[in-house]
């Protein structure tokens, strides 16, 4: 099957007026935004640069890497401009206001496209390290994350007046955030969003739902949430009317949303596998029974024990053995035994299902 190159390759000479902008263009505009843009994109709301442009101090800034020193993210990035450069269909596109914060409690990132008359807000999901993962984590017990309330003023600071074709999107985190940015957005930016989409990222934490029904039902009008087969980071927190996605790859490699597979402008329709199916039912069940003070030490431990098996990347989960875990589990003191056995039943379900 094909994926977001191959649609890039075949549509490229195809302009938007003849082939409008789709679900395949939204992944890719997603997508962009964890490319390394920084001190080639703007920080300005007002200042941009065109994409072909991008490219080229891109290229010429990376075109000797080495891949052992980058994130399991960035070969792709870098064969998606590549294969960006020279297309008609996005010969226009333009990219402002690259926002990259990271430090001891968040990882944020934004862009803003613009395109003839369509607004794209492309948030960055979390890349490969740990300290991003842990932000993501903590959705699941405190009532909002620095990320979320930087997504929401990035929105409201980067829109303009004449901004009226707007989408919000992105992948992983990115989806979580393109979602909390809409739905506690001011009104008047509101009416002009056409779509919000979330590419296999963590739903909304439930007391948040309850405690906005109004602003949730709005959003869902909207929301487009897109999950692949062998979906985990999209099976967390609450997330419903989800369209599901075929990827060839397995377990938590077919959150790479570059493996897609795309038919035209539409993603390829797959079928949840049933260990995400698992996974999603097994998790609320033992999630919905801790308080958040449990899930707050479940994951300040679990982080520590990463720390102590010198994880710094979510690659190296891959060769991790699970009875080094829950030897670790098993050893930390001052902890009840009950929730020693939380932590062991969800770190098996996120780690072999």
């Amino acid at each position: 099957m094909k994926n977001i190159f191959d649609y890039i390759e075949y549509y490229k000479n195809i302009p938007m007026k003849e082939y409008n902008f789709n679900e395949t263009d939204s992944l890719i505009f997603a997508l962009l935004s964890y490319v390394k843009l920084k001190d080639i994109v703007p920080n300005s709301k007002k200042d941009y640069i065109y994409l072909d442009d991008a490219i080229n101090l891109f290229i010429e800034k990376f075109k000797c890497f080495n891949p052992k020193k980058e994130n399991w993210l960035f070969p792709n990035c870098y064969k998606l401009m590549e294969t960006l450069k020279d297309s008609k269909r996005y010969k226009n596109l333009k990219i402002y206001n690259h926002i990259e914060i990271i430090d001891k409690e968040t990882q944020f990132s934004a862009i803003t496209i613009r395109l003839d008359k369509l607004t794209y807000i492309s948030y960055r999901g979390t890349d490969s390290s740990i300290v991003g993962w842990r932000e993501d984590l903590e959705m699941f017990y405190k009532d909002y994350i620095p990320s979320q309330k930087l997504a929401l003023k990035y929105l409201e600071d980067t829109i303009n007046f004449f901004d009226r074709n707007i989408y919000i999107g992105g992948h992983s985190k990115g989806g979580n955030l393109s979602m909390y940015a809409y739905m506690f957005s001011n009104n008047n930016y509101k009416k002009r969003v056409k779509k919000v989409y979330n590419y296999d990222g963590p739903g909304l934490k439930k007391e948040m739902i309850e405690n906005n029904k109004e602003l949730y039902q709005d959003l869902t009008n909207k929301l487009i949430t897109i999950v692949p087969n062998y979906s985990i980071v999209g099976m967390t927190l609450e997330n419903t009317n989800y369209f599901i996605v075929n990827s060839p790859n397995k377990g938590l490699w077919a959150h790479d949303g570059f493996s897609w597979e795309v038919f035209g402008g539409l993603l390829f329709q797959g079928h949840l596998s049933k260990k995400s199916t698992k996974l999603k039912e097994n998790l609320k069940i033992y999630l919905d029974k801790m308080t958040n003070e449990e899930k707050e030490e479940l994951v300040i431990n679990t982080f520590d024990i990463f720390k102590k098996l010198k994880i710094e990347y979510t690659e190296q989960l891959q060769d991790l053995k699970i009875n080094e875990v829950i030897k670790l589990i098993k050893d930390i003191k001052n902890i009840p035994n009950k929730t020693k056995s939380k932590w062991i039943i969800i770190i098996k379900l996120l780690l072999i299902g």
